[in-house]
């Protein structure tokens, strides 16, 4: 597999995350979503999802980055 193809894959595992995230966030609030239910929304497992966001904030932060730049 070439490496932009890798980076393309990567790319849109992160955004199903934040996908899954902004759903979990939009039930739960911030505070009250966990890493296991971003993952589980998500689709992946828990440890994949903190190889892409090592923290909740972090996730939180892509969300709010993608939804600036569109």
């Amino acid at each position: 597999m070439n490496q932009s193809r890798k980076a393309t894959e990567r790319e849109a595992r992160r955004h199903l995350i934040m996908d899954g995230a902004l759903s979990v966030f939009h039930d739960h609030g911030i505070d009250g979503a966990t890493m296991d239910q971003i993952a589980s929304k998500a689709g992946f497992g828990t440890a994949s999802l903190y190889y892409y966001f090592p923290k909740k904030e972090d996730v939180f932060s892509a969300i709010m980055v993608k939804g600036w730049a569109e």
